[in-house]
């Protein structure tokens, strides 16, 4: 297993459902497609789109994401010790190769006191991760590529949102259930309109669930109007009983919510929503027509 599935473990017993997220959005992507075949051929591409999601880009993003990168660089430069290389041959301390030499001793000096215990062992899972990601793009369609730009770009807001230290839940949202919905979707043909509303209605539900269960309680106006969103589609679609079916999942929701101002703690009251969640995402996802 990549270290980059222990990344938020702790965040993960809290939500024991989120751990699935990303398969069961791919998959429900899949059968919004309806291309999905119970042949061969089909069960591969859909096994490699499974595959692609959890294990590659959701290792991708917690390690990436979810690693402390800037901690050596802030408290571990310059290094205490200088690394002790044999020195060049012929060189003067002031020449140019003995300080070139004397960069190097601290560079290594700090890559193995600062960098390497901190960061050293989720960099081996990022580059596990990345090859993984790059051998299952050569296997898959290459209509895919406009994914594969699209988590850089998120990772790369990521980082970014850390450095600053805001919270990336709005990010891990977007790729553990919009750009996976999208993959199963995209594995089998091009996406729909449909299919690509509810990947963000449910993207944009799923961030307010997370938001949720840290204790923000205004995420429950993405978590219900979210999955509002996908109601309205799917009634725009002439699927009522579809429209009905979620709309009444939403309200399986809606119910536990009133335990928050009655002092529920938010993990635990969110925790009883992610199944009903789930069920509404299964439920679009066939009834696309």
């Amino acid at each position: 297993m990549l270290p980059g599935r222990l990344i938020g473990l702790q965040g993960r017993l809290a939500r024991p459902f989120w751990g699935v997220m990303g398969l069961w959005a791919c998959l429900c992507g899949a059968l919004a497609s309806n291309q999905l075949r119970w042949d061969g051929e089909s069960l591969l591409l859909l096994a490699l789109a499974l595959l692609l999601a959890d294990l590659a880009w959701g290792s991708l993003w917690d390690l990436a994401v979810g690693t402390d990168w800037f901690r050596p660089m802030a408290e571990g430069w310059p290094p205490a010790r200088l690394a002790s290389l044999p020195a060049l041959p012929y060189t003067q301390p002031n020449s140019p190769g003995g300080r070139l030499f004397h960069g190097i001793n601290r560079l290594v000096g700090w890559w193995r006191e600062a960098f390497w215990p901190v960061a050293g062992p989720a960099l081996l899972g990022l580059l596990a991760a990345t090859a993984l990601t790059i051998v299952l793009a050569l296997l898959l369609p290459a209509r895919l590529r406009s994914l594969y730009a699209a988590l850089v770009a998120l990772v790369g807001i990521g980082l970014i949102w850390r450095r600053r230290g805001r919270a990336t839940l709005a990010g891990q949202a977007l790729v553990q259930v919009g750009l996976c919905w999208l993959a199963g979707h995209k594995v089998f043909v091009e996406v729909s309109g449909p299919s690509l509303v509810l990947a963000l209605a449910f993207s944009v539900a799923v961030w307010g669930g997370l938001r949720v269960a840290q204790g923000q309680t205004g995420g429950l106006w993405l978590l219900n109007g979210g999955q509002g969103v996908a109601v309205a589609l799917l009634a725009a679609l002439k699927q009522p009983l579809a429209a009905g079916a979620v709309g009444l999942l939403l309200f399986g929701q809606v119910a536990f919510q009133p335990l928050l101002r009655l002092g529920g703690e938010p993990a635990r009251v969110f925790r009883r929503t992610w199944p009903w969640l789930m069920a509404a995402m299964l439920v679009a996802a066939l009834s696309l027509p």
